[in-house]
């Protein structure tokens, strides 16, 4: 009966640690238009497009955020995901977490945008603000401000907190530095960190990438950060001369976090 009652309590342990667990990331999928100024005939969206949805039907993150898409791109995305939902270009499990409202915030520099949404986990609430802001300092600087103002005054209750997203600009520079002030970076925060490139690759697997990080998972102070990862997933494609060229999905590689919620 002891050993009843003790298993019992053990799977109750496990239940409760799952649903303070949290796998969450950030994807830079590039449009269709962008990918013209930087790949080729090889790198167009037909191809990417089944890479990226068995990257993350195999991942099954909880929540990921996606950036710099078109509709359309969405909407083939959302197709193949047949674990995923999406409130705006923020996917969630609908095995693992429930959706409480969503939006966009208002009132961002031109051309730098957010979404947000409240999720359930469990028992356990929290935010996502998933953002895209442009390549110039002082538009991503104004947007970073404005995010982390608008987070403040709609989480009162200090519910923990996801930033996700491209920055516009690298590390080390004012935006990350707004960002940060209020919010952990999970990559310098996580105890088990693989990351052995800057975030942007632009197609190109011989390039000597830079360390440069565009691309983040912020968790707010009260997360504990349990590892952070960036994903390497590749595909070949045949070319005109019957040779196979390895190819990456995307301009920017995945970044993705395990955390757990408070």
């Amino acid at each position: 009966m002891k050993r009843t009652i003790s298993l019992i309590i053990t799977l109750f342990a496990l239940s409760i640690s799952a649903q303070q667990n949290l796998y969450i990331g950030s994807y830079y999928v590039t449009t269709t238009e962008e990918e013209k100024l930087y790949g080729d005939g090889g790198d167009k969206w037909t191809n990417r497009l089944p890479v990226i949805c068995d990257m993350f039907n195999f991942e099954q993150p909880d929540v990921l955020g996606l950036q710099s898409l078109t509709e359309a791109q969405l909407s083939k995305i959302k197709l193949r995901l047949t674990a995923h939902n999406a409130a705006a270009d923020i996917l969630y499990n609908k095995n693992t977490i429930q959706l409480d409202t969503c939006g966009t915030l208002e009132g961002l520099p031109e051309g730098s945008t957010c979404s947000w949404a409240k999720f359930t986990k469990g028992e356990k609430d929290f935010y996502v603000f998933n953002v895209c802001f442009q390549t110039d300092l002082t538009n991503a600087t104004t947007a970073a401000t404005a995010v982390r103002t608008a987070i403040a005054e709609m989480n009162p209750g200090n519910l923990p907190t996801f930033v996700l997203g491209y920055l516009g600009v690298s590390d080390g520079k004012t935006p990350y530095s707004r960002i940060i002030a209020k919010y952990n970076d999970c990559y310098t925060k996580a105890p088990v960190v693989s990351a052995e490139y800057g975030t942007v690759n632009n197609f190109d697997l011989a390039a000597n990438h830079s360390s440069d990080r565009y691309d983040f998972v912020f968790a707010s102070r009260n997360i504990s950060v349990l590892a952070y990862g960036q994903l390497q997933y590749s595909y070949f494609t045949q070319e005109s001369d019957g040779t196979n060229k390895r190819r990456l999905p995307s301009t920017h590689f995945p970044v993705m976090a395990k955390v757990k919620l408070p």
